[in-house]
């Protein structure tokens, strides 16, 4: 995998291009009380025994610590504890995490997500892409919504309401996860996306970091955009106001999600970052 480094213009990003689906597996039966059920019935290899002991809601309260790692939380810190797990390796782990995530949330687009290949790595580059300011095309291709972005109006005109809509299955995918449960699975997995972020030329590098980026650079997407004047040009859209024009790409494809959207998405990313303690600023 490689980072993408060619500029977009705003709606020539690829994330808004229609795109064929392609067939997915059926999403896991529903979790019962004990969560460990879903994971075996689902029949997930390699990891079903060990996400059952994780999801079950038993554990006790004074259970005996891992032993210290990198990854470990520092003492004193709310930070949800790495709890005692073998991973595999970062070439096998698809089927691992996707039963991890899938017992989680039966959610059907999370579903057609986590069964992209590699989606660890995927998930990596995503994220760093996004704090670079760049639209993660390639590998969240499989979320591009079916329909364009249309205005109202012909050659220049605000977004049309309606087209936010095609971005409401995404967003029911991400928050379809509670906070707490998709805190404590990504401490639990993170030494996998830990050696991913190293792969992709940050050696030593933690991949809180690159999370916290993340957040930061979707926050700071000015709030009001939505109102501005669009303009139609040969293939694409592009904002009349000449700042808007000049904000990272990502933050005009986070405008096209609508503002009810967005505020859902940042809600839910603002608690994850709470509960893991990490800086977005």
């Amino acid at each position: 995998m490689s980072l993408y480094s060619t500029p977009m213009a705003f709606e020539e990003v690829p994330l808004d291009r229609p795109v064929e689906r392609s067939p997915i597996d059926e999403p896991p039966a529903p979790p019962s009380a004990w969560r460990w059920a879903a994971v075996a019935l689902a029949g997930v290899a390699a990891g079903g025994a060990l996400a059952f002991w994780w999801m079950s809601r038993s554990l006790p309260e004074t259970a005996t610590p891992a032993p210290t790692m990198a990854t470990d939380v520092a003492v004193g810190s709310n930070r949800p504890q790495r709890q005692p797990m073998d991973l595999p390796s970062l070439d096998t782990s698809d089927h691992f995490l996707a039963g991890l995530v899938a017992a989680l949330s039966q959610n059907p687009t999370l579903a057609r997500f986590i069964a992209t290949p590699g989606l660890v790595r995927a998930t990596t580059l995503a994220v760093i892409q996004v704090g670079q300011g760049r639209t993660p095309a390639d590998p969240l291709k499989v979320l591009r919504p079916a329909s364009r972005l249309s205005i109202l109006g012909t050659s220049s005109g605000r977004v049309d309401p309606k087209t936010y809509a095609r971005w409401d299955p995404m967003v029911a995918a991400l928050t379809s996860v509670s906070p707490t449960d998709a805190a404590q699975l990504y401490v639990n997995v993170k030494p996998l996306f830990d050696q991913a972020y190293i792969e992709l030329g940050n050696p030593g590098g933690d991949f809180d970091t690159a999370v916290g980026q993340a957040i930061a650079m979707l926050d700071e997407t000015p709030a009001k955009a939505e109102d501005s004047q669009l303009l139609r040009r040969t293939n694409f859209l592009e904002h009349e106001d000449a700042t808007l024009r000049a904000l990272p790409p990502v933050q005009k494809q986070f405008l096209l999600i609508g503002p009810d959207n967005r505020r859902r998405v940042l809600e839910w990313l603002h608690q994850v970052a709470g509960k893991l303690e990490l800086k977005t600023k």
